[in-house]
């Protein structure tokens, strides 16, 4: 028997596409154990269960739950990078602004997202490695957010005389505000309620 064969059989598939399917299937998994748990409340047998894998497939991707939590801040930080170009492609209006993040706004997945993204930052508190990852991430969007809004200001949807500093402060605040709503929402975000004009220039 080939040796590709037998490692497929183990459970790690030879496919590049395969393996990217499983790893996220094992990252689906973690996700949700460390949403509904926290990172150190669970288990690499409960992740393993969740993803619906053997905790020896499980060790094949991700020797250590440290190295999920690295892998699921990458995921993180793609998604509000999207996030950012997509908000920053709108015209800015409350309405529009709405439409392009209502994927995320007041959803059960926004919910999620605010829930293990305070979970990483609680880890950043104890692990130097993850404050590291967790500042550079911090520093790309920001730079990102820096980028949209001198774009803005070039085609006219913000004004040239607003202080591109102030404004990126007051946008991350304005959505670290909502993460936090989301947080401690009892009916995980679906309820909550933005004002017509959160966001204004």
């Amino acid at each position: 028997m080939s040796k590709d064969k037998i490692q497929s059989q183990r459970g790690r598939p030879v496919n590049e596409l395969a393996r990217q399917e499983r790893m996220n299937q094992i990252l689906e998994g973690a996700r949700r154990c460390f949403v509904e748990f926290g990172f150190h409340a669970s288990s690499t047998a409960q992740i393993s269960a969740s993803a619906g894998v053997s905790v020896a497939n499980l060790y094949q991707y991700f020797p250590t739950k440290e190295a999920l939590i690295v892998a699921l801040i990458e995921i993180d930080l793609k998604r509000h990078a999207d996030l950012i170009a997509r908000f920053w492609k709108t015209d800015l209006g409350s309405a529009s602004i709405k439409e392009a993040l209502r994927d995320i706004l007041l959803t059960k997945e926004g919910h999620d997202i605010a829930v293990l993204r305070a979970e990483i930052a609680s880890d950043g508190a104890r692990n130097p490695e993850v404050a590291r990852m967790l500042r550079n991430s911090e520093a790309g969007l920001m730079d990102l957010m820096h980028r949209g809004i001198r774009a803005a200001q070039k085609d006219g949807r913000v004004s040239p005389d607003l202080d591109a500093e102030a404004i990126a402060a007051r946008v991350s605040l304005v959505f670290e505000g909502i993460m936090r709503l989301y947080v401690f929402s009892p009916s995980d975000g679906l309820n909550l309620t933005l004002p017509p004009n959160f966001i204004q220039f």
